[in-house]
């Protein structure tokens, strides 16, 4: 029997159905190329994940969101290295319409990430990035039935099996939300009417501040002319303080006094060393 051979009008529907054929679609893969393989080089070359000395130098609270997020990025030249070949590789996957749609995948979460630093962050490169999802999303759409036939598992299970599922998962949620509430309130805090960030009144001092730390249960950080150190404090229910050399094992007890008033701490060192009085920032 002769085989049939498809005509100029099936070939023609068979090119219209393959990925990237159409003007749309080819139009968003080299834009999302482009942009993605530009961006990429930017930070192999440099020319983002910098950040200026006269940043790096600002306490931390004083520092914005954006310079935060830039030094967090390139503080790691293997990790903004990966981010790099990441954009490239996706870039170059969108250039072949065969592997567009990998590239649009792989691609996908990067941006969807990239967006959010934009908006959250101040980054600034909002339109660039939104303008690459847009196309990511494009080249997506057509493959979309596709993607869910593949990924969506065809499952019926028996009502028991969704009751006992539905019960597992409350548990799982429920559960996960407690023990993370506990951890937040009764290990990483335990309240004092003291938290908070402490000045030292004498100038002279070598040491400057005392912060008695509100996220991290019984520590207190004394700041000196060479360092932080790190030790564990309590308050009793008289109002006094007392600061021990090791935090949460305690060790030998080095400061010793009272909450004068809100503002305001004496401490002597080792019971009756010099006074240091502290004044709430």
């Amino acid at each position: 029997m002769e085989k049939h051979q498809p005509g100029p009008a099936a070939d023609a529907v068979n090119r219209q159905q393959q990925p990237g054929m159409s003007g749309g679609v080819r139009f968003a893969r080299w834009l999302a190329a482009v942009l993605m393989i530009a961006y990429g080089f930017a930070k192999l070359n440099s020319s983002q994940f910098t950040v200026l000395d006269s940043e790096v130098t600002k306490p931390m609270g004083e520092v914005s969101r954006f310079w935060l997020t830039w030094y967090y990025f390139g503080v790691s030249t293997v990790y903004g290295t990966a981010i790099a070949l990441v954009e490239i590789g996706g870039g170059l996957l969108l250039a072949w319409p065969r592997t567009s749609l990998i590239g649009a995948l792989v691609l996908l979460p990067v941006v969807a990430n990239i967006i959010l630093m934009d908006i959250l962050f101040g980054i600034g490169a909002l339109p660039a990035s939104v303008t690459v999802l847009i196309c990511l999303l494009v080249i997506v759409r057509p493959q979309a039935r596709r993607l869910a036939d593949t990924v969506l598992l065809d499952v019926e299970p028996s009502r028991m099996a969704r009751a006992v599922r539905s019960i597992v998962v409350a548990a799982v949620l429920a559960g996960a939300w407690g023990l993370s509430y506990w951890v937040a309130n009764y290990q990483n805090r335990s309240p004092t009417p003291i938290d908070g960030v402490w000045s030292v009144e004498d100038q002279a001092s070598p040491l400057h501040q005392v912060f008695f730390e509100y996220n991290r249960a019984y520590m207190a950080v004394f700041r000196f002319d060479d360092g932080d150190n790190v030790h564990h404090f309590e308050v009793g229910s008289n109002g006094q303080v007392r600061v021990w050399e090791t935090w949460l094992e305690k060790g030998p007890l080095i400061y010793e006094g009272e909450i004068v008033d809100s503002g305001r701490i004496e401490l002597r060192s080792n019971g009756d060393g010099p006074r240091i009085v502290l004044v709430r920032d």
